[in-house]
C-alpha cells in the first residue's frame, strides 16, 4: 500500500492504493532547484535584460509621470509581492506614480484579503485598479488583429508613461505557456477582444494546444494584439512545487518569453512530459472552465479521466455582464465539425451565457474518455461542468478495479496540468 498526495484547492488529497490490485505510474515534472537569491537573480536580469535596455536606463530615458503594472490576478502564484516593489525600486519613481492592473481577464477583481495575500505591504503603497472587461469607459480600442479582432485595452495601461508587466511560465492548454503578453492579452483586455482570443474556430486548431507555443495561433494572436500598445518591460519567473522562484527572464516581452522557454528553466518545465501507455486511469486538474478541457489529442487518451480538483473560484470565474447587458451568447454560426459535436453530444451543446468555444473541447474529450470529477462544487455547478460527478476517488477506483479484474493501469499526475503526458506509441505500432 502506498500513499499520493494529489494537489487539491491549497491541499492535498492522499489517496492510497493497493500495489497489488493497481499498477499506478505517477508523473510529475522537474523541478529545477529554487534560487538561493531571487533578489540578486532580479537586479541581475534587469541590469542585462534580453534586447531591452537596463530598467533603469529605461526609467532615465522616459523619465515617466505614469507607470502601469499589469500582474496576474489571485487566481495565479506570481510572486508580485516581492517583483512589484523590486521593479518599483529600479525604476526611482515615488509611489504616487504607480498603478498596479490586475489582469483579472473576465474573472471577478481580487478582493482586498486577496490583494494583500499577493501583494503583501505594496497592496497599500500603489494605487491597485480591477480592471474589468465590461467596463466601457475604462477600455480604450487600440487596434484590430490581422484575423479582424478588436483589441481593447484598458484606459490606466493605455495612458501610462512605462508599461510593465509580470507573470510566471506554467504549460497553459490553450496558448502552449503562460506569461509574456498574455498578461495584457487577455489580461487587462475587454470582453469583445477576449471573445475574439477565445473563439471556437481558434480554439478548435489544432496547434492551440498546451507545451508547444512556437506555431500556436493563440500565442500569435496575444504578441499581435499586445503589440498596439506593447510592454516597455516584462519580468516573468518559473517556480517549483513550492512555488519558489527558480528562474528569472526579463526584458522585451517577446523576446524574454521566448528566450526562457529556450533556457535551462524552460527545459526544466518541458521535462515534465511524461509518456505512458494508452488505454489507462489517470488524474489531473479540472480547468477552472469547462472550454479548458483538454481534449487528449496527443495527450493522454481512452480509459476514464479522473479529475481531483477544488474549485474555490468557478462561478467567481465564469464572464459576467452588469445587469441590463445581456448575456454573452454563442456565435450564430458554427463549423460543421461543431455541429456534427454538438449532434453527438446534445447535452454538451451551449448553455446561456457560454461561447461555442467551450464546447468543443468538452465534447472532444468526452468523445474519447468518461470524464470523472471529484470536487466541492455545488450540484448546480458540476451540472455546468459537464462531467460525472464522484464524490469519493479512492471508492470509485476500487468499484473500477473490481470491474476490471486483475491490476488496473492507473496514471496520477499529482501535480495537474504541470505536467504534460503525451502517449508512447504502442509496441510494434509503425
Amino acid at each position: 500500500m502506498r500513499t499520493i498526495d494529489l494537489a487539491f484547492g491549497e491541499g492535498i488529497l492522499p489517496l492510497a492504493l493497493d500495489d497489488a490490485r493497481f499498477a499506478a505510474r505517477v508523473l510529475l515534472p522537474h523541478d529545477p532547484p529554487a534560487l538561493a537569491d531571487p533578489a540578486a537573480a532580479f537586479a541581475q536580469a534587469v541590469e542585462r535584460p534580453i534586447a531591452a535596455p537596463a530598467l533603469a536606463e529605461l526609467a532615465r530615458t522616459k523619465r515617466p509621470k505614469s507607470v502601469a503594472i499589469a500582474i496576474a490576478d489571485h487566481t495565479r502564484p506570481v510572486p508580485d509581492r516581492l517583483l512589484v516593489p523590486w521593479l518599483v525600486e529600479r525604476l526611482g519613481v515615488p509611489d504616487a506614480a504607480v498603478t498596479v492592473l490586475i489582469g483579472t481577464g473576465t474573472h471577478r477583481g481580487s478582493t482586498a484579503a486577496e490583494l494583500e495575500r499577493m501583494l503583501g505591504p505594496a497592496a497599500k503603497r500603489f494605487r491597485i485598479v480591477n480592471h474589468d472587461c465590461h467596463d466601457d469607459a475604462e477600455l480604450v480600442h487600440v487596434g484590430t488583429s490581422s484575423c479582424g479582432g478588436p483589441c481593447w485595452l484598458n484606459r490606466a495601461w493605455v495612458e501610462a508613461d512605462l508599461r510593465l508587466a509580470t507573470g510566471f511560465i506554467e504549460p497553459h492548454f490553450f496558448a502552449g505557456f503562460s506569461g509574456g503578453t498574455k498578461a495584457i492579452v487577455p489580461g487587462i483586455a475587454g470582453m469583445e477582444t477576449v471573445r475574439h482570443f477565445h473563439r471556437a474556430r481558434l480554439i478548435a486548431h489544432p496547434a492551440t494546444t498546451w507545451g508547444d507555443q512556437r506555431r500556436n495561433p493563440l500565442q500569435a494572436l496575444t504578441r499581435e494584439m499586445t503589440g498596439f500598445c506593447p510592454a516597455d518591460f516584462i519580468v516573468n519567473v518559473t517556480l517549483d512545487g513550492a512555488k519558489r522562484i527558480t528562474a528569472v527572464f526579463a526584458g522585451a516581452a517577446v523576446p524574454a518569453h521566448d528566450c526562457r522557454l529556450r533556457s535551462g528553466a524552460g527545459r526544466g518545465v518541458r521535462a515534465g512530459r511524461a509518456r505512458v501507455p494508452g488505454g489507462g486511469h489517470h488524474q489531473q486538474r479540472l480547468p477552472a472552465r469547462p472550454e479548458l478541457l483538454p481534449d487528449g489529442e496527443g495527450h493522454l487518451g481512452g480509459g476514464a479521466h479522473r479529475r481531483a480538483r477544488r474549485h474555490d473560484h468557478r462561478r467567481e470565474r465564469m464572464p459576467r455582464r452588469p445587469a441590463g447587458r445581456g448575456r454573452v451568447r454563442a456565435p450564430a454560426r458554427r463549423s460543421a465539425r461543431q455541429r456534427r459535436a454538438a449532434r453527438r453530444h446534445p447535452r454538451h451543446r451551449a448553455h446561456p451565457g457560454s461561447t461555442s468555444g467551450r464546447c468543443r473541447p468538452c465534447c472532444s474529450a468526452r468523445a474519447g474518455a468518461r470524464i470523472l470529477l471529484h470536487s466541492r462544487l455545488s450540484p448546480a455547478d458540476r451540472a455546468i461542468a459537464r462531467v460525472e460527478a464522484i464524490d469519493d476517488v479512492a471508492a470509485t477506483l476500487d468499484r473500477m478495479q473490481r470491474e476490471h479484474g486483475g491490476r488496473l493501469p492507473v496514471a496520477l499526475l499529482p501535480r495537474g496540468p504541470l505536467t504534460i503526458p503525451t502517449l508512447a506509441a504502442a509496441a510494434g505500432a509503425g
